[in-house]
């Protein structure tokens, strides 16, 4: 979809006529952009393209006909560099990163065509909308597979694929609306930015390996002290482990405090090892 020109000099016939169909289709593109579908005709497209209107009919039958050459364009495009992507020898979490990166460069590079391809799809008449939904879908499809394949392999986290693509190319298919060349972002550091986002997520305190949440796992340390700190009491009561006794670890004995206070006010001083109380039970 790079910009060419029809009236080059040298070359066959048939390499001329299709720069200036190329052309042609461009200028079509940047026209139904800047001025939407309904609002532009085909006059304009020809005074733009640098033709005559008996020419542009030449290579285009109807402005609906160029409508649905602009979204051809923009699918093949799309679809055939997914493709090597997708081929590629690679773990899924790289493909993932290239497939982003290959979005923004697509959109950034291309806008005009993609400005028609997201919001003039209304439109086409009702069996090319079809074709282009069904080809939007398979894309998708495609991408869903790179992400189950991340999963599989434990190296993207396991959440629905279909709302992990959703969110992927939505952020990076907004780019249409928001994105003006020369703007204080190059296309490169935007796909940067946005690798970082879906793979770091926007807080600004890292979340723990394996996508927990932090105020989790401080909950569950918190947990295991109290219990810690419970059992820690019960062994400065003289209580045995669950299980009956076992030997002790070679330590220093641990009394808990509030415990030991306890004891020494109000017990009386322990009888012999293996003495029993008057009631026959061994004193604890």
């Amino acid at each position: 979809m790079s910009r060419t020109t029809g009236r080059q000099d040298g070359g066959s016939p048939g390499t001329r006529a299709r720069l200036l169909e190329a052309e042609i289709t461009r200028v079509a593109a940047v026209c139904f952009g800047e001025m939407g579908y309904r609002a532009t005709t085909l006059d304009t497209v020809a005074a733009r393209a640098g033709v005559s209107k008996v020419t542009l009919y030449k290579y285009v039958s109807s402005k609906e006909d160029l409508l649905w050459r602009v979204f051809q364009r923009t699918i093949d495009a799309f679809r055939s560099s997914l493709r090597q992507i997708i081929d590629k020898d690679l773990p899924a979490d790289q493909k993932l990163r290239r497939i982003i990166r290959y979005q923004v460069q697509l959109l950034t590079s291309h806008l005009p065509f993609l400005i028609v391809f997201f919001s003039e799809e209304s439109g086409l008449p009702p069996d090319l909308a079809r074709r282009v939904a069904r080809d939007k879908r398979e894309y998708d499809r495609a991408i869903e597979r790179v992400v189950r394949q991340g999963i599989a392999e434990g190296r993207v986290r396991d959440l629905p694929p279909t709302l992990l693509v959703f969110g992927l190319l939505g952020m990076c298919n907004w780019l249409y609306k928001w994105y003006h060349p020369g703007g204080q972002l190059a296309p490169e550091q935007i796909a940067d930015l946005f690798v970082d986002l879906l793979e770091q997520g926007y807080a600004a305190v890292k979340a723990p390996r394996g996508g927990e949440a932090l105020a989790s796992v401080l909950h569950r340390i918190e947990t295991k002290l109290a219990a810690l700190d419970r059992r820690l009491g019960e062994l400065a009561a003289g209580g045995e482990p669950p299980g009956g006794p076992r030997t002790p670890a070679r330590r220093a004995p641990v009394r808990h405090p509030r415990h030991a206070a306890a004891r020494t006010v109000s017990e009386p001083e322990t009888p012999a090892r293996g003495s029993r109380s008057a009631g026959g039970h061994r004193r604890s």
